[in-house]
């Protein structure tokens, strides 16, 4: 017979999925394509269903070697299984990688500490906002953290396997083990192996179970099944293009700082970042990170804790080695630092109930400042977004609720129950932010509104509409009568890293951007003056537009300009038939 102990867990934990769900589904294609990594993610699923370019997608014309291909597939599938084309269907997977995190850091929580921190655990994760914003939009960082935490999870069980001696049974978790890794690999890459490493091995040592633990990690059978998943696109695709081992090696070397090649931004180490991706628990979080370090007897630890630690932070160190790292590398990392801050959540509960002072103020800060956020959203909003006012006062006042709800909860006893109240609100907050507010907010970034005045201008749609070097790949999930093709010999043969790092190409080793910008403009000017040219509309980017001056004045004529918007507007042209003719005529006297 269920106790009512278990009843009480299974309730909490069907409310944990609940909230969830409603977190990470709720309005989920409300808002347009508005992040370049959704947006071409969108654009390559669209060109391996239409084009059936299953193995290598193209994107601006070109082959999408950057990035592995198990997001696309899974994107392209849904499309192909639902015969739909939305918004909705381009996130799904995200969403549910999100939800199968929750799922996992529940279990692994629940292992390392007890039901209680396993809940703590999946609710701090549930409302961490980097987390959602990351997972409610497409791209391979999402689905690849799933399987880091899905081989960190399974690794856990195979070292600490339930009853007795690791046998047969626990082996399956080290064959899931390896099926997590190679799926981690047709994701992004070899990433994951580092990651995994990263956390895994550091903890073994300090728990002096490093020769046992890797000899029953180490399985044959396992490192097959890796290579055969983690190969079974980068070897079909080397075969059909030798020069994709190059694209690898440059994407990878970009981001260590390897390649000789200089982004335009600087980006500070990942540490500075960390406090807004911890974001509304970083105060628990630090908490937790220098719990290990603190000199207390290992039988006050927690099994597991270095485990989370490393997975989290030594992770983090890693990233600020690189010279570009940014905020999306660390998702995968983000599981692991939501189960130790579920264990320092609990710890505090409890320590607070004991009297301990730094415990009570610590929990408490976490209530006031979030009480402080509720009454100051409706304030900040009224100056900077008024159109928003009454949607920020909704959720304020849901804020507000939840707080006091948590507050009252935990008095009566609960420990990781005290947490439901405020993620609910969160959930609550979620609904109306992406519902309400975000589709007017994120228009200035869209590009369905270009897509449909593009549509609806006289302009043959049986020639391709051209583009000068890239666009933003939004407007090919939005545009529906146009085939959008490059300006001959302005676009990348595969990026622009590549084509500065490729000294065999002809007129493309050019480090200076105005040097660049001579070589570019020079083709454009002599595709205008082309009188073979079929099609007579491109389209530019307006800064590229004012980058080239005067340049252009006589030779074509801007037919549309967008508004101001909150990315890089474009600018429709339409090459002048008199500078066509002009050209053709000092042909013929020559």
């Amino acid at each position: 017979m269920p106790t009512q102990r278990d009843r009480s867990q299974v309730a909490s934990v069907a409310i944990l999925g609940l909230l969830a769900c409603v977190t990470f589904l709720g309005c989920l294609g409300s808002v347009d394509l508005w992040g370049k990594r959704e947006q071409r993610s969108a654009a390559e699923a669209i060109d391996t269903v239409a084009e059936n370019h299953w193995l290598i997608a193209q994107i601006q014309s070109r082959p999408r070697l950057e990035k592995p291909p198990l997001p696309r597939w899974t994107i392209a599938t849904l499309m192909t299984l639902t015969g739909r084309r939305n918004e909705w269907i381009v996130r799904l997977p995200s969403a549910l990688a999100a939800i199968g995190m929750i799922g996992l850091v529940y279990g692994l929580g629940k292992r390392i500490g007890g039901h209680d921190v396993g809940l703590a655990s999946g609710l701090m994760l549930s409302s961490l906002g980097f987390f959602i914003a990351e997972l409610r939009q497409a791209g391979n960082d999402g689905p690849l953290a799933f399987f880091t935490t899905l081989a960190i999870y399974a690794a856990w069980r195979r070292l600490h396997p339930e009853g007795s001696q690791p046998g047969i049974g626990a082996r399956r978790w080290v064959l899931l083990f390896y099926v997590a890794l190679g799926l981690g690999f047709l994701t992004k890459g070899p990433i994951i192996v580092l990651m995994a490493g990263l956390a895994l091995v550091p903890y073994l040592a300090i728990e002096k179970r490093l020769k046992v633990g890797l000899r029953l990690l180490i399985d044959g059978w396992g490192v097959l099944i890796f290579l055969l998943l983690a190969l079974s696109w980068p070897v079909p695709v080397i075969l059909s293009d030798p020069n994709a081992i190059r694209v690898w090696y440059l994407e990878m070397a970009q981001k260590t700082g390897t390649a000789g090649i200089h982004h335009a931004k600087y980006r500070p180490p990942l540490a500075v970042d960390w406090p807004w991706m911890a974001a509304p628990w970083v105060l628990v979080a630090l908490s937790g990170i220098v719990m290990p370090l603190v000199k207390r007897s290992r039988v006050d630890q927690p099994r597991g804790l270095w485990l989370l630690w490393f997975w989290s932070v030594g992770n983090l160190v890693m990233f600020c080695f690189w010279t570009v790292a940014k905020p999306n590398y660390y998702l995968p990392c983000v599981p692991g630092l939501a189960i130790l801050c579920g264990l320092e959540w609990v710890r505090l509960c409890r320590a607070a109930r004991s009297a301990v002072p730094m415990a009570v103020h610590m929990i408490q800060f976490h209530w006031v400042a979030l009480f402080s956020l509720a009454i100051a959203g409706p304030v900040v909003a009224s100056q900077t977004m008024p159109n928003t006012f009454l949607a920020v006062c909704v959720m304020a006042v849901a804020l507000a609720i939840g707080v006091v709800a948590s507050a009252l909860v935990w008095r009566q006893g609960a420990d990781a129950g005290s947490l439901i109240p405020l993620v609910a609100s969160v959930s609550f907050g979620i609904i109306v932010g992406y519902g309400v507010i975000a589709p007017g907010e994120h228009i200035h970034y869209s590009h369905r509104t270009l897509a449909q005045t593009l549509d609806d201008l006289p302009i043959d749609s049986e020639k391709p509409l051209l583009f000068y070097h890239e666009l933003d790949e939004g407007l090919w999930f939005y545009l529906k009568k146009h085939a959008l093709r490059p300006v001959p010999g302005t676009n990348p043969i595969y990026n622009d890293g590549f084509d500065l790092a490729d000294a065999a190409s002809k007129n493309r080793l050019i480090l200076d951007p105005e040097l660049r910008y001579e070589v570019e403009k020079t083709k454009l000017i002599d595709w205008t003056r082309d009188s073979s040219n079929a099609s007579r509309h491109f389209l530019m980017r307006e800064k590229d537009l004012k980058t080239f001056g005067t340049a252009l004045d006589g030779l074509v004529t801007a037919v549309y300009r967008e508004p101001k918007r909150k990315r890089s507007e474009l600018v429709l042209l339409r090459v002048n038939d008199h500078a066509v003719a002009s050209d053709s005529a000092d042909s013929t006297r020559r």
